[in-house]
């Protein structure tokens, strides 16, 4: 109860300051924590999902690189020349053998120039035998003599490449590199991809084996984000190479270490990686980031599998988030002290001059002649005294703005005076131009009189003056009220009338008019003169719009009530149809302003 009576007994400058600094930092440091918060949450989310995107990208790159391969390897395959050194060996041709070896020689070496990840290309025949071979180093492919050529048929590769169907590959284990019974020093990873070859007649003349540098092949999964390492590993779960910073690890997770995924993986994990979803995924181990997917290496051979795992330690992979946490809780921290700032000088700006305000109000009132008395008793019936004032200057306003309205409907009279002015100015122009013809024509009357002449002149004469009748008509019609007896009449009537009078001269401009009317047409109300007129209007400007056909209709139907009961006639319709162009649509939106028309000679009415 003390602290209630203390802000009772505070002035009011304390207690509009206190709320509004509350209630200016309170909701703003919640708003700043969730922000934050969740802002978090979605950036590492954001971040896992990118990494393991990253890692499919780089696992569909391989499987790219692989396809590229084989398709290198068909078209080899299908070199009619290895068929015609085949038949030469065959039938003991020495000559034409060596003549054909050099010939296919070249052209492998030709066909290998620039590949950096082949490391040989070779003709094994049916015994399995070296016949062409040749070593690509840095992309450079050179032939090995024949005295060089080795026995493979011991080869795993080759037995089972020489086993193989027509079109089927053969893609083998990575291992390190085995010339003449030793493993090559320094050690050389090899993957091998063997087709076999058959004859025109269907039998089995060998095989071509490309022997691709698996090192290549790991240096496709580069570059890196700082603090990952990328591991491949087979489908048993047996490293096969590392792709990082740390030579230590380039070596201990090497074919030659033979090194196994659980060794650094729990069951589960181990199980997650090398399971049969291609989808890349992700996990959270106790160090790292985890992220992997599937390298398809042939199609149909679920046995022939890699996996490429990427590891993010957590150190790195977090690092760049705390620092973007760090500097929002200081932008936080910042718009808190400036908020908490701007509260204090509103509050203070609101509680000084409250009680200037109030005076000042109460001498506007008692200018305006309203007899105001205020209470002075303490800071607690200041803001009584304000709203008091407000009050009184509501009233004012109020009858400020039924004055404003007064003027507001004034000028809406004098704008409707200034279009009756261009109306008439608009009439002043339509009438010029027949005036003048007809000026010039009664005085033409009197030099021509032959062969009937004058009664010619005549006839235009009293065209001119319809033709002013006409554009007088309209100014009446638009200006006064419409009469208080409508006429009734039958709608196929007047718009027969309106038809004998327009059909002259639709038909001298090449139109047809046809009218079509439903039996049981109702009779209308309405000013018969203005429905002429709009008649009038829509089928000359039906004949305006140039019809393709040449053909304008008017439609007279029946209008049906809404009742789902009993349809009963309430009213008729009529339609002047044609088929020109039409109302573009930014015309179309201004057809009911006055004076608005797309005619050169029209007045919009």
């Amino acid at each position: 109860m003390n602290m209630f009576a203390r802000i009772k007994q505070m002035s009011l400058r304390g207690k509009i300051v206190v709320p509004m600094v509350a209630l200016s930092v309170l909701p703003a440091a919640g708003i700043g924590v969730f922000v934050i918060s969740n802002m978090r949450t979605a950036m590492r989310n954001n971040a896992v999902e990118s990494e393991a995107f990253e890692t499919s990208a780089r696992a569909s790159a391989l499987e790219e690189f692989v396809r590229a391969v084989e398709t290198d390897l068909q078209f080899l395959s299908r070199a009619q020349m290895l068929n015609e050194l085949a038949s030469a060996r065959t039938e003991g041709d020495i000559e034409r053998v060596t003549e054909l070896r050099s010939r296919l020689e070249r052209e492998l070496v030709l066909f290998s120039q620039g590949k950096r990840s082949f490391y040989q290309v070779r003709y094994i025949d049916g015994d399995g035998r070296e016949v062409v071979r040749l070593d690509v180093e840095g992309g450079l492919a050179r032939a090995v003599p024949v005295s060089r050529l080795q026995d493979k048929s011991d080869r795993p590769y080759v037995q089972a490449t020489l086993k193989l169907a027509e079109g089927e590959l053969h893609i083998s284990p990575m291992d390190l590199n085995v010339e003449r019974g030793r493993v090559e020093i320094p050690h050389r990873p090899v993957l091998r991809f063997g087709m076999p070859l058959f004859g025109e007649s269907g039998e089995r003349t060998g095989a071509l084996v490309l022997n691709l540098n698996a090192q290549q092949i790991l240096q496709l999964i580069e570059p890196l984000q700082e603090g990952a390492e990328a591991y491949l590993v087979d489908q048993e779960g047996t490293y096969l190479g590392y792709v990082g910073p740390s030579e230590a690890k380039r070596e201990r997770y090497g074919l030659a270490e033979k090194r196994q995924l659980t060794e650094d993986f729990s069951a589960s994990e181990t199980e997650a990686i090398l399971g049969q979803s291609a989808v890349a995924s992700h996990f959270e181990a106790h160090d790292a980031l985890v992220s992997f997917g599937a390298v398809e290496l042939a199609a149909g051979e679920a046995s022939r599998q890699w996996r490429l795992v990427i590891t993010h330690s957590r150190a790195q992979f977090g690092a760049q988030i705390r620092r973007l946490t760090i500097y929002l809780w200081v932008i936080v921290a910042v718009v808190l002290a400036a908020v908490a700032r701007v509260g204090m000088f509103v509050a203070d700006a609101l509680a000084r001059p409250v009680v200037g305000l109030r005076q000042a109000m109460s001498q506007i009132a008692a200018d305006r002649g309203v007899s105001v008395r205020l209470d002075e008793s303490g800071p607690a019936n200041e803001i009584h005294g304000l709203s008091r004032e407000f009050q009184l200057m509501a009233k004012r306003l109020e009858q400020t703005e039924t004055r404003l309205q007064g003027l507001h409907e004034g000028l809406a009279h004098a704008e409707k005076w200034s279009s009756i002015g261009q109306l008439t100015g608009g009439i002043a122009r339509e009438l010029s131009d027949p005036l003048t013809a007809l000026k010039n024509k009664v005085l033409a009357a009197g030099d021509f009189d032959r062969d009937g002449a004058p009664a010619v002149l005549r006839a235009h004469l009293l065209d001119d003056i319809e033709q002013i009748e006409q554009a007088l008509s309209s100014f009446s019609r638009l200006t006064r009220t419409p009469g208080p007896d409508p006429e009734v009449t039958s709608l196929a009537n007047l718009v027969k009338s309106v038809v004998t009078l327009v059909e002259p001269e639709i038909h001298h401009r090449g139109l047809q008019l046809e009218v079509d009317a439903e039996p049981g047409v109702p009779p209308i109300k309405g000013d018969l003169d203005q429905l002429r007129q709009l008649l009038i209007n829509l089928i000359l400007n039906a004949a305006d719009a140039r019809p393709e056909s040449e053909r304008i209709a008017i439609e007279i139907s029946v209008v049906m009530s809404d009742d789902t009961d009993e349809a009963v006639p309430v009213g008729a319709a009529v339609k002047v149809v044609d088929d020109g162009k039409g109302i573009p649509t930014d015309s179309l939106v201004k057809i009911w302003d006055p004076f608005f028309t797309t005619k050169q000679d029209g007045l919009g009415l």
